[in-house]
């Protein structure tokens, strides 16, 4: 998708938060549509700093982004119907949404398909050496491999 635009309608934002938007009005979509484009920014900030923005995403990762950029734009969009956000839930959400982020810039939460997280566990070899010749063995071996 490009770091670029929002992830999420205003439909997708009703749905998910507001519950009582008139989708019919066009101004009320514009105004939602405006914070999801303006919280999209956290998101697209977090996907560049890993350079993520290029990426094939994961087939889950287009529905988690939604649900962040729909979260972050209730966070400051203070909707005017059924689940209007006091200050102590907006930051429970402020809260979860930056460590949302951080897992992203830290690479726990990849969203890029093929990518595995830097929590995966791996294993690796080290060649010892414990002789001159068993170290000259070694660096030539390293040479073969990396010429």
């Amino acid at each position: 998708m490009g770091c670029s635009g929002r992830y999420a309608t205003a439909t997708e934002y009703n749905a998910l938060l507001c519950a009582e938007l008139d989708l019919t009005d066009a101004a009320v979509v514009a105004q939602v549509e405006s914070y999801l484009d303006i919280s999209a920014s956290d998101v697209h900030a977090a996907l560049a700093s890993i350079g993520a923005c290029s990426c094939t995403l994961a087939s889950w990762a287009t529905t988690y982004l939604k649900k962040l950029n729909i979260i972050d734009a209730a966070v400051i969009h203070n909707c005017p119907c059924g689940n209007t956000l006091d200050q102590d839930k907006k930051q429970m959400f402020l809260e979860w949404l930056n460590t949302q982020f951080e897992l992203i810039r830290k690479g726990e939460v990849v969203v890029c398909e093929g990518e595995t997280s830097s929590l995966y566990p791996s294993a690796g070899a080290a060649e010892i050496a414990w002789t001159e010749w068993s170290d000259a063995e070694i660096r030539a071996n390293y040479l073969r491999r990396n010429p």
